[in-house]
């Protein structure tokens, strides 16, 4: 799966958790700030990312809270589980 597949996913993922309409989510969104959150969304979302892309519970830090950045980070991790 790609960077370009990652950020589909995750947008739809976002989209349908947070009832979203398409298009809101960019690589600059803020997904507390931009997209509405809240910290059991946080958590719940989380666990729906875990379930997706096959990856550890992502720790909801500040810089992972911005798509672009959450993307990055889930590409990696699946990078890095593909090693091992």
């Amino acid at each position: 799966m790609n960077r370009d597949e990652v950020f589909e996913n995750v947008s739809q993922i976002l989209s349908a958790y947070l009832r979203l309409k398409p298009g809101e989510v960019t690589e600059a969104s803020h997904v507390v700030q931009d997209l509405g959150a809240d910290s059991l969304a946080l958590v719940e979302l989380g666990f729906k990312f875990m379930e997706a892309f096959g990856i550890g519970m992502i720790d909801p830090v500040d810089s992972l809270l911005i798509m672009g950045n959450l993307v990055d980070h889930i590409v990696s991790q699946r990078q890095a589980a593909a090693v091992q």
